[in-house]
C-alpha cells in the first residue's frame, strides 16, 4: 500500500469524531505522476504511461525503499538489527535513488505507439511499421497474464512477441490461456513454443445459446487486473449484441488483494474514488480498444460492479441504452439506473415459442394497498414450456417463476385455464416499469423449496418475543449429534441430507448417490464438505436448520379465499387462531417424487434480514382446495388492511423468498407484534432528464454510502446488549430499511461511526478487541459450537466405484473423446474456482463455499455459484449428450462411464507420483474428479443396473429427457397433510368436505410416521381445454406457435389496455397482439409438447 502526506490533516478528520491518530494524517496513493492532475486525463489501462510528464506505476513495484537519519544514534541500532533480519533472509539492500524513467524497454514500447500531434505522414507510417499488432484475443490474453504477473514485461522482447503474432490466433489463445489457468511464472518466455505442454488447452469453447463468453477485469486502487474469458449464463443485452461479445466488459472495483470491497468509512481514500470516477469517465484501455462505461445491473451495484462497452463504428453506448427501452419518464437518478439493470439481470430465454399472448390484468387493491405488488399469471401449457426449456435439477414442476419480459418484471404463478389459458401470459400494472420493443419472455429462477434455517437477526427476534434459549440449544445440540453420526452411518446421513435440502438441491443428489451406495473419493469428499459447511456456518452464522420449515417463493391467492391481516389485532394480547391471517403452503416430497405434503396450523412466517421485531410474524396455514395446483411457494392472502409480505421486512411479490416455520418449540408467546411502519423516503427527482454521467457518478457515490452491512452488524451488537425494542435498535431498524432501498431511491442512510457503533461487541461476533461475553441464546449456542473442528482437506485416495469403471467395455475410441471434454470441463471449472475464489471442486459442485466472499453475503454468493454451475453443467451435459449419439440410447450411459474411467486413471497417475508423500505438499495440483458426476442419474442406473427405478428418484434431470405427459388421476393422488401446531396444543383436525381430492388426504400429527402421498391436480393438467383449442395456437402447418388474432402487428407491453375485472381474467377480453419477433422456434420440442397434451386430453375425455 503505498501512502502520502496529507496537505491538509483538517480534511481528514470526521466530523463527528473524538479520536485522532498520526497515522489518520497519511491517504491512500493511486498513482505517482510528475504533473498531478494527469491521470484523470487517461484511461485506466494495464499499464501507466504519462504523456505530460514522467510517472511510476505503484502496482508494478517490487522493492522497498528505507530512509534512515543517521544522524540519530538510536537509528543507527535499529539499522543494524534491521540489516541483520534482511541478512537472514538473504536480501541485499542497496543505496539507490528512485527514478521516473525507465533505461530499459518492455512490450509496452513494441506493442504501443504515442502518437507525437505531427501530421507527417512518413512519422506515422515509421511508427507503424516498427509496431507488432497482436490480434485483440491474443492481445487480451497476454495482459491477462501480465496484469497477474505470470508472465514480466521487460522479458517480453520483440522476438517473442514476433514469434506469438505468428501464430494462428487460436493456437496463441491456447498457450496463454495454459499459462493463466495454471498459474505459471514463467522465466522464460520462449520455452512456451518448444514445450508441448503448453498446447493442453483445449482447442475450442461450444458455447450454448443460453451463455456467452465473459470478458471480466478487477479495478483496484493501484493497477487494473484481467480474468480470462469464461463463459457465463447470458443476459438480454449479451444475447441481442452475441456477435459483438468481446466488446462488452464486466467490471468489478475491489481492494487491493481482490478479496474485499474497497473500504467505504475511511476518510483518506479520495484518490481510490477518483480513480474509480476516471475509469467511468475516461474508460478502460486493453491494447487498441477503449472500453466506455455502459450500465449496471441491479446485483451488479451492491457488489460494486458495472459493465463496459467498446463502441464500434456503426454501435455506441447510446445506441446499446436506447434500444433497452425508453426512460425518459424517470427523473431519478437511481431508478433510472434501476431500470436499466432489469436488462442485464441473468435470465434463460424461453425459445420453443415464437411469441406468448400477453394481457393486462388489475392489481389487486383496497383502500391503496397493493396485494398483488409484482405477480402475474401464466398458463399451465406455458409454464410447462418453460421446465422443458430449462432443463432443471428441481423436484417436481414448478408452481411460479421470476421472470422479466421487456419493461415487466417479478413473478409468474402457474394457475388454471379459468385464469389464463393456451399461451398466455397476464402481467399487471405493478410489474411494468417501462416500455421497449425487446419483449421476450425470460426466466431468472423457478420456485423450490428448501429448508429454512435460523441465524442471528431471528434467533435475537424470537428469544425477544419470548421463545426459550433452551429451544435454541436443542435444535443445535440434535444437529451436531446428527452430523456425527451422518459421517458413520449411510442411513443416517441419507434421512439428514434428505431433511435438510439446501439452495441446489446439492444434498438430495448426494442422498441419491450413498442410496445407490456409492463410497467412491467424490461422494465422500462431498458428505465431508457437508458435515464442515454447515458447523462452519452454525459457528460464524448461528445457522441452524429447522426440519419442520420450508425457505420459499411468495405469490399470491388470485380467489381471495385467505383471510388476511387486520389492524386491530396489532398489540394485542390474545392469542386466537382465528384472528390470524392465513397462508397456504404446499411442499414437495424431498425423498419422493409426485409426492406433497400441505401444512396446517400455526407457523412463523418472515424474511431475511429480520431487525425489527414486527418482522417475523405468527400466521395461520390451512388447506383450500381451490389452492391445491400450487407448490413449493407460499401463498399470501389478497385482503386484509395491509398486504402480509410488506410486514415482512418489506417485501413484495416480486421475487422475494419467505421462510415458513412450524416447528412447535420455536412458536413465540407474543403473537401480534406491530409491524414496522418506515416513513416514506422522498427520492431525488431532477428537473431535467437524466444524464450517463449521472450514472456515472451515482456508482461511486453508492459504494460510498452503502452501509447495509455495518448497520446490521451495529445492530447484531446493540440487540444483543440493549434489546430489540431499544432506541437504537429502532433506529438501526428503520436506517436498514433506508439503505435497503437506496439503491432505487438515491436517498442514502445517515450512519455515523460515532452514533450508531457499538463501544463493546459480544463475543460471538468474534471481534479482536473491546469484546464483552454474551449470556443470551446467541452467546450460549456460540459457546457450543466455538470449540468444533470444521476444518476440511479434500483427498482421492479412497477406491473409485468398479461397478462403474469395469461395468462396461470401453474402447479406445470413446475414452478418447472423454478425455478431451474432460480436459475442456477441467479449464471451465478452474475457471469457475477462481472467479468465486474457492479452493476445492466440491465447493464449487455442491455451492457450500468455505471461504468468506469478497462482496455481497453467503447465500447471495451461494445463489450465484449454482446458477453459473448450472450452466456449466448444462452445457457440458449437451457436449456428451451430442457426442454419445442421443439423449435417451445407451451410448449416453458408455460414455458416462468412459468419463468416469478417465477420472479414475488420472487420479491413479497422481496418486503413483506422489509416490505414498504428502499430497497436500505435492507441486502438482490434485486432479478434478467432478467431471462425470454432471451425469449423476446415469453413474446411479449403471451401478444399480436391473435395481433402478428412475420413477421413485426426485431427481429431475433423470426423468426429464424429453417431455412427459400428464399422467391420470387416480382416486389416491392426493397430498399428504400435516398439522402444524394449534392453541393450545397439537392436535388431529377431522377434514371437511371438499369434494373427492381432499377425502383422500391423510392428516397427520408430527409424531405420526411418514405417509407416502401422491400431487392433487396440477396446473399443467388441463382436461378441460381440448385437443382443438390447443390445436389453435399453432400455424396452419401445426409447426409455427402464434398468438390468436396475430394480425394486429406487434405491441409493446405499455400499451396494453388494462382489463377491468380483478383476475381470474376476463374471458371477453381480446388477447394482445404478438409482443415479439425474436424468439427463436424450436420444432421438434414444441410439437412433441403439443401432441402429448392432446393426447392426454384425448384420454380424459375417453
Amino acid at each position: 500500500m503505498a501512502l502520502s502526506s496529507a496537505p491538509d490533516i483538517l480534511d481528514l478528520m470526521p466530523p463527528d469524531s473524538k479520536r485522532w491518530h498520526c497515522n489518520d494524517s497519511w491517504v491512500r496513493a493511486t498513482d505517482i505522476y510528475e504533473v498531478l492532475s494527469e491521470p484523470l486525463l487517461l484511461p485506466i489501462s494495464t499499464y501507466s504511461r504519462g504523456k505530460l510528464g514522467k510517472c511510476i506505476d505503484i502496482s508494478r513495484l517490487k522493492t522497498f525503499r528505507c530512509t534512515i537519519d543517521e544522524a540519530k544514534a538510536q537509528s543507527l541500532t535499529a539499522v543494524e538489527h534491521f540489516m541483520m533480519a534482511l541478512d537472514q533472509y538473504n536480501i541485499d539492500p542497496t543505496r539507490t535513488t528512485l527514478k521516473l524513467e525507465r533505461d530499459q524497454k518492455c512490450m509496452w514500447d513494441i506493442l504501443d505507439h504515442q502518437t507525437t500531434g505531427s501530421s507527417n505522414a512518413l512519422e506515422y507510417l515509421g511508427l507503424t511499421a516498427n509496431c507488432i499488432y497482436l490480434d485483440f484475443a491474443v492481445r487480451y490474453r497476454l495482459e491477462v497474464c501480465v496484469s497477474r504477473g505470470y508472465l514480466r514485461e521487460y522479458a517480453l522482447d520483440a522476438v517473442f512477441l514476433e514469434k506469438l503474432a505468428s501464430l494462428d490466433v487460436a493456437k496463441a489463445s491456447r498457450m496463454l490461456d495454459y499459462i493463466a489457468d495454471q498459474e505459471l511464472q514463467v522465466e522464460d518466455p520462449m520455452q512456451i513454443f518448444e514445450d508441448a505442454k503448453f498446447l493442453c488447452a483445449p482447442a475450442k469453447k461450444r458455447i450454448p445459446h443460453y451463455c456467452s463468453l465473459v470478458l471480466k477485469v478487477n479495478i483496484t486502487p493501484t493497477c487494473l487486473k484481467l480474468n480470462l474469458p469464461n463463459v457465463e449464463s447470458s443476459n438480454r443485452v449479451m444475447r441481442k449484441y452475441n456477435n459483438l461479445h468481446d466488446r462488452f466488459l464486466r467490471v468489478q472495483f475491489l481492494s487491493e488483494t481482490e478479496s474485499d470491497r474497497i473500504a467505504k468509512d475511511r476518510y483518506n481514500n479520495d484518490d481510490v474514488w477518483k480513480r474509480l470516477l476516471r475509469a467511468l469517465h475516461k474508460g478502460i484501455r486493453i491494447g487498441d480498444r477503449t472500453y466506455e462505461f455502459l450500465a449496471f445491473g441491479n446485483s451488479q451495484l451492491r457488489e460494486g460492479s458495472v459493465t463496459f462497452f467498446c463502441p464500434t463504428a456503426y454501435l455506441s453506448c447510446d445506441d446499446i441504452r436506447k434500444w433497452l427501452g425508453n426512460f425518459d419518464h424517470i427523473r431519478n437518478i437511481a431508478k433510472f439506473g434501476a431500470r436499466i439493470g432489469q436488462c442485464f439481470s441473468t435470465t434463460r430465454e424461453v425459445r420453443g415459442i415464437r411469441v406468448p399472448t400477453v394481457r393486462l390484468i388489475d392489481d389487486i387493491e383496497t383502500e391503496g394497498e397493493c396485494f398483488s405488488d409484482g405477480v402475474g399469471i401464466i398458463s399451465g401449457l406455458l409454464g410447462k414450456l418453460v421446465v422443458d426449456e430449462m432443463k432443471l435439477d428441481v423436484v417436481g414442476e414448478p408452481s411460479a417463476f421470476q421472470f422479466r419480459m421487456g419493461g415487466a418484471k417479478g413473478v409468474l404463478a402457474v394457475w388454471p385455464r379459468e385464469y389464463a389459458k393456451h399461451m398466455e401470459v397476464c402481467v399487471r400494472k405493478s410489474q411494468i416499469k417501462f416500455t421497449t420493443e425487446a419483449n421476450t419472455l425470460e426466466i431468472v429462477k423457478c420456485a423450490k423449496t428448501t429448508t429454512a434455517t435460523l441465524n442471528r437477526q431471528t434467533i435475537i427476534i424470537l428469544e425477544h418475543l419470548g421463545v426459550s434459549c433452551g429451544a435454541f440449544l436443542e435444535l443445535l445440540n440434535a444437529h451436531i449429534k446428527q452430523y456425527e453420526e451422518a459421517m458413520t452411518d449411510r442411513t443416517a446421513a441419507i434421512d439428514l441430507l434428505t431433511k435438510f435440502v439446501d439452495e441446489n438441491q446439492t444434498t438430495v443428489i448426494i442422498a441419491e448417490l450413498l442410496k445407490a451406495d456409492f463410497q467412491d473419493p467424490f461422494v465422500k469428499n462431498l458428505l465431508k464438505l457437508w458435515r464442515s459447511w454447515s458447523l462452519k456456518l452454525m459457528k460464524e452464522k448461528c445457522r441452524i436448520h429447522v426440519e419442520k420449515s420450508a425457505f420459499v417463493m411468495g405469490c399470491v391467492d388470485e380467489t381471495g379465499t385467505l383471510q388476511g391481516h387486520s389492524k386491530k389485532t396489532e398489540g394485542s394480547n390474545t392469542k386466537r387462531m382465528d384472528d390470524l391471517p392465513q397462508i397456504f403452503l404446499q411442499i414437495s416430497n424431498r425423498k419422493y417424487r409426485n409426492k406433497t405434503t400441505i401444512i396446517k396450523g400455526l407457523c412463523l412466517i418472515g424474511r431475511n434480514p429480520s431487525l425489527h421485531a414486527g418482522d417475523i410474524r405468527v400466521v395461520q396455514a390451512v388447506d383450500m382446495q381451490c389452492l391445491r395446483h400450487l407448490k413449493d411457494v407460499v401463498v399470501f392472502p389478497s385482503k386484509g388492511d395491509r398486504s402480509l409480505p410488506s410486514m415482512l421486512s418489506g417485501g413484495d411479490l416480486d421475487g422475494d423468498d419467505y421462510f415458513v416455520i412450524w416447528e412447535p418449540t420455536l412458536m413465540p408467546k407474543v403473537w401480534n407484534t406491530p409491524p414496522m411502519h418506515s416513513e416514506p423516503v422522498n427520492p431525488q427527482n431532477l428537473d431535467r432528464d437524466v444524464e450517463v454521467n449521472d450514472l456515472r457518478n451515482f456508482v461511486v457515490k453508492y459504494m460510498k454510502n452503502d452501509f447495509l452491512g455495518l448497520i446490521a452488524y451495529s445492530h447484531l451488537a446493540h440487540a444483543d446488549k440493549k434489546g430489540v425494542n431499544s432506541p437504537m435498535c429502532l433506529q438501526l431498524a428503520e436506517l436498514h430499511s433506508q439503505a435497503v432501498d437506496y439503491p432505487k431511491t438515491g436517498i442514502p442512510a445517515e450512519w455515523t461511526r460515532a452514533k450508531y457503533q457499538p463501544k463493546e461487541w459480544p463475543h460471538f461476533m468474534q471481534p479482536k478487541s473491546r469484546t464483552y461475553h454474551s449470556r443470551r441464546a446467541l452467546g450460549k449456542l456460540y459457546d457450543r459450537v466455538a470449540h468444533e473442528n470444521f476444518d476440511y482437506v479434500p483427498s482421492c485416495e479412497d477406491e473409485f466405484d468398479s461397478r462403474v469403471s469395469q461395468g462396461i467395455h470401453l474402447t479406445d475410441d470413446i475414452l478418447a473423446i472423454a478425455r478431451d471434454i474432460k480436459t475442456e470441463y477441467d479449464q471451465a471449472a478452474r475457471r469457475l474456482l477462481k472467479q468465486f475464489r474457492l479452493a476445492t471442486e466440491f465447493e464449487l459442485y455442491s455451492g457450500w463455499a468455505m471461504s468468506k466472499p469478497a462482496v455481497g453475503s453467503d447465500y447471495k454468493r451461494q445463489e450465484d455459484l449454482g446458477q453459473q454451475f448450472g450452466a456449466l453443467k448444462q452445457r457440458f451435459r449437451d457436449m456428451c449428450i451430442q457426442a454419445a449419439g442421443e439423449a435417451g440410447g445407451g451410448q449416453l450411459e458408455v460414455l458416462v462411464a468412459a468419463m468416469y474411467k478417465v477420472t479414475q486413471d488420472e487420479v491413479k497417475c497422481f496418486l503413483a507420483a506422489a509416490e505414498g508423500g504428502d499430497l497436500t505438499c505435492s507441486s502438482k495440483p490434485m486432479p478434478l474428479i467432478g467431471f462425470p458426476w454432471i451425469f449423476h442419474w446415469v453413474l446411479v442406473k449403471i451401478a444399480m443396473g436391473r435395481d433402478y427405478k428412475p420413477l421413485e428418484t426426485s431427481l429431475a434431470a433423470a426423468v426429464r429427457p424429453t417431455p412427459m405427459a400428464p399422467a391420470r388421476k387416480t382416486d389416491d393422488d392426493a397430498p399428504r397433510v400435516v398439522d402444524a401446531p394449534t392453541e393450545p396444543r397439537m392436535s388431529i383436525e377431522e377434514p371437511k368436505s371438499a369434494g373427492k381430492v381432499k377425502e383422500q388426504a391423510n392428516l397427520l400429527d408430527f409424531g405420526a410416521a411418514d405417509v407416502d402421498a401422491k400431487p392433487a391436480t396440477t396446473p399443467y393438467e388441463t382436461p378441460d381445454e381440448t385437443a382443438e383449442s390447443v390445436a389453435l395456437s399453432r400455424g396452419a402447418k401445426g409447426h409455427e406457435m402464434v398468438a390468436r388474432e396475430s394480425d394486429s402487428g406487434a405491441q409493446s407491453l405499455g400499451s396494453l389496455e388494462p382489463c377491468r375485472e380483478r383476475s381470474p381474467g376476463v374471458p371477453h377480453t381480446v388477447p394482445s397482439p404478438p409482443i415479439s419477433g425474436h424468439l427463436e422456434y424450436r420444432e421438434s420440442g414444441m410439437d412433441r409438447l403439443l401432441r402429448l397434451y392432446e393426447d392426454s386430453e384425448d384420454s380424459e375425455e375417453d
